[in-house]
């Protein structure tokens, strides 16, 4: 299950760095929300982030579109361990394999500042 957020204007996957693999702790009181200037328009086909204050779109696949979806439906609530559940019934891989997708994603949306971390009070 590759995930890929790519750049419109350029259509280049974003680089997976190698020995970056590790899970963060997301399950400890860690939330995601999408960044208050970032629009997102989803299809069944995947979806498309413009980022408003960059003026950069990027195109995500379909799992790409799942997971921003449930980082939305959160609300700014949504914990890593919500967004693996939601996925987890939709596609026929191991959880751990889920785990590890998902983890990489997330970092990359929050390397873009697509999505943003924030600890539960």
């Amino acid at each position: 299950m590759p995930l890929e957020l790519r750049r419109a204007r350029t259509g280049f996957p974003l680089q997976r760095q190698q020995g970056a693999n590790r899970v963060h702790d997301n399950k400890n009181g860690i939330t995601w929300r999408s960044s208050p200037h970032v629009r997102a328009t989803i299809s069944a086909d995947g979806g498309v982030l413009l980022d408003i204050q960059k003026g950069i779109c990027y195109s995500l696949n379909p799992v790409g579109a799942k997971i921003w979806q449930a980082i939305e439906s959160g609300d700014g609530q949504g914990t890593f361990e919500q967004i693996i559940n939601t996925l987890a019934s939709q596609f026929p891989v191991s959880r751990e394999q889920l785990t590890r997708d998902i983890d990489e994603y997330l970092r990359d949306l929050e390397k873009k500042e697509l999505i943003k971390a924030s600890s539960r009070a």
